[in-house]
């Protein structure tokens, strides 16, 4: 007799135009793993006996979903949750960006760029004039500007411009790409039986878009990656491997 309790790790991969898995990535720290296999049938009842007896069930399709935690926010799990597409920002300067005029003490204005430091302010007189730096307050990691006085030093002519620098990033776009599709491994254990190797293949699952991404808790954030699984349909239907996936333990 033989218990399961599962660990593991968890990998997803872009398929080749075989359906072959590409590089694998191990998404991180996985809590909770769920595959959930259904079947749509037909059933027939007869009419003979007074009882309505089911006599029959047809199989119509076979479906199947997974499910997962995932708790580490990286830029590529995040790709596959918001179905987005990620841009590399390299680090750099800008010199004169023209914030929008009317800007009043106490507003908070947004620069194009995040992570920002070195950052001078001057009006748009014929001879600029630059604002002392005690009288805006600088958010770096926002890229944003408070203007706490506009006054003392001037008067200014609007609109007033910025020069700065700012770091390397990571941006994510929501909802800029297809649906993606993986191969999804789990290259688990078996805690409960000497830790023997427990692998798990989904050959095709396609990503759902997550349904709740908190930002704002006293806990650590986890958000949940869910896909259907799809019959991959360049293996064949009574082959060894099958067409949705398989579940692999180690021979006595």
């Amino acid at each position: 007799m033989s218990y399961f309790s599962g660990q593991g790790r968890v990998y997803l991969a872009a398929r080749d135009s075989n359906g072959n898995p590409l590089a694998l990535r191990w998404v991180g720290n996985v809590p909770d793993l769920k595959i959930s296999l259904s079947v749509e049938t037909i059933e027939h009842k007869e009419s003979y006996s007074g009882q309505r007896l089911t006599d029959l069930q047809l199989i119509k399709s076979k479906d199947g979903e997974f499910s997962c935690t995932l708790e580490e926010l990286s830029a590529e799990n995040l790709e596959l949750s918001l179905f987005g597409v990620t841009s590399a920002v390299t680090s750099g300067s800008v010199t004169a960006e023209t914030l929008s005029a009317g800007i009043t003490e106490g507003e908070t204005r947004l620069l194009a760029r995040q992570f920002v430091s070195s950052v001078v302010v001057t009006d748009s007189s014929a001879t600029p004039k630059t604002l002392p730096a005690a009288q805006y307050t600088v958010h770096e990691a926002q890229g944003a500007i408070t203007f706490n006085d506009i006054t003392a030093g001037g008067p200014y002519v609007q609109p007033f411009k910025v020069d700065y620098a700012y770091g390397a990033a990571k941006t994510t776009a929501m909802f800029r790409s297809a649906q993606p599709e993986v191969w999804l491994r789990f290259d688990g254990i078996n805690t409960a039986d000497g830790n023997k190797p427990v692998i798990v293949d989904l050959y095709r699952v396609a990503i759902n878009p997550t349904k709740d991404l908190s930002l704002i808790s006293d806990e650590l954030q986890r958000f949940e990656l869910s896909g259907r699984v799809l019959a991959d349909v360049t293996k064949p239907s009574t082959g060894s491997l099958g067409q949705f996936g398989r579940l692999i333990l180690q021979a006595a």
